[in-house]
């Protein structure tokens, strides 16, 4: 939990990310930072990934690189 994670999707536009524990305050975006809940299928797809790894979001056909993690 509240891990920041900083990706690049497949269409070049980068995004950071912070994993929170509650509902309360998901999809916030503050300082450029979006809040996204640890259940969500976005914050699942990042479970045992690193540094460098494409990731695949949900059932799309979305692709992410994991930029940077922060815990």
């Amino acid at each position: 939990m509240n891990s920041k994670i900083n990706v690049k999707y497949n269409n070049g536009k980068d995004l950071t990310f912070l994993i929170i524990e509650t509902e309360q305050g998901k999809n916030e975006i503050k300082n450029g930072i979006q809040n996204i809940y640890y259940k969500s299928p976005l914050a699942i797809s990042f479970i045992g990934h690193t540094i460098g790894d494409i990731v695949k979001i949900g059932n799309l056909d979305n692709f992410v690189e994991i930029l940077e993690i922060t815990n």
